[in-house]
């Protein structure tokens, strides 16, 4: 999966907003709160997931840089 493609991250946040915005009218309503309080937890744990994804994607293009030797040596 690519994480720097800018569709994916259009595409994920439209669907944590809906979920979130129907969390908010379950909350408002009184009914279904284990539902909503599910749904909370799987929109927060999806963008932990992608943000630690996100920062070992990072961290190998870091590594892998090729010319990341020539900066260090001049």
């Amino acid at each position: 999966m690519e994480l720097g493609n800018p569709r994916m991250w259009v595409f994920y946040y439209l669907i944590c907003f809906v979920a979130l915005l129907w969390v908010g009218f379950l909350t408002a309503q009184r009914v279904m709160i284990f539902v909503s309080l599910f749904l909370t937890f799987i929109v927060l744990g999806f963008s932990v997931i992608l943000c630690a994804m996100m920062m070992v994607e990072l961290k190998n293009e870091k590594s892998t840089d090729p010319g990341e030797e020539r900066r260090v040596e001049q």
